[in-house]
Order: structure tokens, then sequence, then C-alpha cells
């Protein structure tokens, strides 16, 4: 009898496991409902309009700052820096970010060298933020910085 007890212990102790597993991944999975549900989404006609933007970079010996406007409709997403040529934007919407890739541009930072930008947005207030990949194109090979944007609605 004890040789049968000893080897039913292990064996409850393994469903008793199994059971506490299960029900933690059924509570973890109404958690994630529950999240999934209260993130509000946004669209391109939330945001539609234009935004008087601000460019910095995330490194504090990089004091240099651009403005520019992005002006937005359901269809499109263009950036317009001063005195240049319009840049098209394509817009993506997940969730509450709106995630934008720029077409080759000329760059405002380093003139003469072309450069893409890759953007995470999302409204904080009334402020549209954003973090900004941008990637230059050099002879030695791709230079990134990390940018951050941010702006409001033009009156």
């Amino acid at each position: 009898m004890l040789w049968t007890m000893q080897r039913l212990i292990p064996l409850f102790a393994v469903l008793l496991l199994l059971g506490c597993a299960e029900e933690a991944t059924e509570e973890a999975t109404e958690e994630a409902a529950d999240t999934t549900a209260a993130v509000e989404g946004i669209s391109l006609a939330d945001l539609a309009g234009t935004w008087n933007m601000r460019t910095t970079s995330t490194d504090p010996a990089d004091t240099l700052v651009n403005e520019y406007q992005i002006v937005i409709d359901e269809a499109s997403w263009i950036m317009n820096f001063p005195d240049r040529d319009p840049v098209s934007v394509t817009a993506v919407v997940d969730g509450d970010n709106v995630i934008t890739d720029s077409e080759p541009f000329e760059s405002v930072r380093h003139p003469g060298r072309m450069v893409t930008t890759h953007t995470v947005f999302h409204l904080e207030g009334d402020r549209l933020v954003g973090d900004v990949t941008a990637t230059w194109q050099m002879e030695s090979g791709d230079s990134v910085a990390q940018l951050r944007t941010e702006g409001t609605r033009a009156p």
C-alpha cells in the first residue's frame, strides 16, 4: 500500500498543476479580452486636417528642429516641408496608432542626402505625437537616427 501511495502522490501533484495552469490560462484570456475591448481605435478621419509639426532628435547633443505640416484626409497623408515638394506617406491604422512610411525625399537635416521615415503616431490629448526612425542613404551604408515629432492642428 505504501508503494501505491508513493506512486499516486506525483500523479496527484501533476493533475493539480494542470488544473491550476488551465485556470490561470482562462483568467489571462479573460483579462486580455477585457484589455482589447478597452482599446479605442483611431481612424484617418479622426486626424483629418492640417497639423503643424515639429521634429527633434532624441539625442540631446542634436539641437536641430525641423518644422513641417502634415495634411491628412481619409485617402492620403502628405508631409509639406517649407520650400520643398510635398512628400507622400503611406499610413496604416493599428489600434490607437497610425504607422507611416514616407517615400524617399531630400533630407532637411542632411541636405543632398535622401531619407525615408518610419513613424508611429498616436494622439496625446489634442497633440499628434510620433516616434520617428529616419534612415539616410549614405555612400558608406545607411545611417539611422531616432527622432520625436509632435504637433497640433493648424488653426
